[in-house]
């Protein structure tokens, strides 16, 4: 009742100096992962000398142990270790950045399972961390703002993402992999530097944390 009946709040923009890394960081994460899931595959299929048919299962597999890190990354491991934005977005960019080579460079299907998972782990740390990261740069008033920001990030990378990593795939089948782990690499320099001084504002958005 009170968000329904409160006035407009504040309008954030994509490059607000509050939110701006946190975007950029949201759009790398979210490209890498649209990109490496949707070329998995058939990097299963050539890798291991499959017909698609024959690869629903494995493919399966693969696909159900990133669901289960990511859901291990969210539910157990988050709440355990409560780290913070910055650090969840750093710790999965890492993460993720050595699942991407290990999938990239993987000749079997437990190497790519197991490089699948470590990147799903990754991202499952990652996102949270930007959605946190960008919901406490800035004020209650502006609250509604960013979360519009931050679901049209998640959206966009899933627009063009799926359709990079084929084309990737189609120039060279570990390039998708290796070259979201590049963008993942990148990001974590750029993280280092700018989400640190993001953070300056939170305790103006939030005086009492």
């Amino acid at each position: 009742m009170t968000a329904a009946m409160a006035g407009p709040g504040e309008h954030v923009g994509y490059f607000d100096p509050r939110v701006r890394a946190w975007m950029i960081a949201g759009l790398v994460i979210g490209h890498a992962q649209a990109m490496t899931g949707q070329a998995i595959g058939f990097l299963i299929i050539d890798r291991l000398g499959v017909t698609p048919l024959e690869a629903l299962e494995p493919t399966g597999l693969v696909l159900m142990m990133g669901a289960g890190s990511a859901l291990l990354a969210q539910w157990g491991l988050i709440p355990l270790l409560d780290l913070r934005p910055r650090a969840l977005v750093l710790t999965g960019a890492a993460l993720a950045a050595a699942g991407c080579v290990a999938i990239g460079t993987a000749t079997s299907l437990y190497g790519i399972a197991l490089g699948y998972a470590l990147a799903a782990l990754g991202f499952g740390f990652a996102r949270p961390g930007f959605t946190a990261g960008s919901s406490l740069a800035v004020g209650p008033e502006a609250q509604g703002s960013v979360a519009g920001k931050v679901t049209s990030v998640n959206g966009a990378a899933f627009v063009l993402g799926p359709s990079i990593g084929v084309g990737l795939y189609e120039l060279w089948r570990p390039l998708p992999y290796l070259g979201a782990a590049g963008g993942l690499a990148a990001l974590l320099g750029y993280a280092w530097l700018t989400l640190r001084s993001s953070r300056q504002h939170a305790p103006e958005a939030f005086p009492a944390q």
